[in-house]
């Protein structure tokens, strides 16, 4: 009797450390997917291109950082391999911008800093996304209004709209590109279309 005692609480001792390893690894994994799922909460990127304020193309540089908004949605996978996926999340994107003129008459420069508000749509190995925001212009009169004689500078108000899309080149980096459009207020061509690539880093 004392040997089947001693054998059944041996085996039961087995048995529960086995079902406690067992949960321990469970909830590693779980935890570690979990991570792995997390969308990071924040974003830099910094992008080259090109704006054409008038007839004359230039340079563009733009960098902004975008800090996420709340969760997003997130539905089941279903039959497709089962996990979740989110199917928008917002962002608010601070951002600065600059080019300058090389047109052998009028001289200056634009430096926008401004804020967006962006939604991301992510897919398997991409993300597009759209955005809106306001800037403010700090603007060489030259450039403004496309007039040689004028000096000194100006702030301007701006709005802009833009859409692209990142390709993820791993869980933390992708390459974008956008396009979008800026109103100047004062401008005699208040119109700036822009075009730009860049690299997107998230952590």
């Amino acid at each position: 009797m004392r040997r089947w005692l001693r054998t059944s609480a041996l085996i039961g001792a087995v048995l529960l450390s086995t079902q406690l390893a067992s949960a321990q690894s469970s909830r590693r994994d779980s935890d570690r997917d979990a991570k792995n799922d997390e969308v990071p909460n924040y974003a830099l990127g910094v992008a080259v291109g090109l704006v054409k304020p008038t007839s004359k193309t230039e340079t563009y540089y733009t960098a902004a950082l975008r800090i996420r908004i709340g969760r997003g949605d997130e539905n089941d996978g279903g039959g497709d391999g089962g996990g979740r996926r989110r199917a928008i999340q917002g962002y608010l994107e601070p951002e600065v911008g600059y080019w300058t003129s090389t047109d052998s008459l009028i001289k200056g420069n634009d430096t926008l800093v401004g804020v967006n508000l962006v939604g991301a749509f992510p897919f398997a190995a991409a993300e597009t996304f759209l955005g809106v925001g306001v800037d403010a212009h700090f603007i060489d009169k030259q450039v403004l209004e496309s007039d040689a004689r004028l000096t000194g500078r100006d702030t301007k108000l701006g709005a802009n709209a833009q859409f692209g899309i990142d390709l993820n080149l791993t869980r933390t980096l992708s390459v974008f590109g956008a396009s979008r459009i800026d109103l100047v207020q004062g401008a005699k061509n208040n119109v700036q279309s822009k075009i730009y690539l860049g690299v997107r880093a998230r952590f």
